[in-house]
């Protein structure tokens, strides 16, 4: 009997120890995904307002940003476009937004409908996006964008 009471003592208290392992995981990844889609509706700002400035400390200095055209940008040209008043937003509007972690990353999904000027054009074909972000000197950055157009 005391055997028996001695087991399911320390099966309860093995199985008590890991749901509150894993409710402090979850807890985490909610904290992470927190902090993530913070930084990415920091980049949806300073995109709306063209604040070269502000995406120039958001973007990592290696950011790899592929448009919807399929061109491959680097930090530099990408900021260029925004100084040169080569692109523009006529609105901004994303949905179906969604995050997902990976380790020390974090990558967010979702779609755009946002009305884009490029060289005087406007574009608001619906398109999916990934922004991948990294963390970074204690700030999370957005280290890769990629977009492509939604297929009709």
């Amino acid at each position: 009997m005391f055997r028996r009471l001695l087991l399911l003592s320390l099966s309860l208290a093995a199985v008590l120890g890991f749901v509150k392992f894993a409710v402090r995981g979850a807890a985490a990844e909610g904290d992470l995904k927190a902090e993530i889609l913070k930084a990415d509706e920091e980049r949806n700002q300073a995109l709306q307002k063209g604040d070269v400035a502000a995406l120039a400390e958001i973007y990592s200095d290696d950011l790899v940003y592929t448009n919807a055209r399929g061109e491959v940008l680097t930090k530099a040209q990408h900021l260029a476009d925004f100084k040169n008043r080569n692109l523009g937003f006529q609105s901004f509007q994303h949905s179906d937004v969604q995050v997902h972690i990976f380790g020390n990353m974090g990558a967010v999904t979702g779609l755009s409908t946002s009305a884009v000027v490029y060289q005087g054009k406007v574009s608001s074909s619906p398109r999916r996006f990934l922004n991948v972000f990294v963390k970074q000197g204690g700030r999370w950055r957005c280290a890769v964008h990629f977009e492509t157009p939604v297929a009709q």
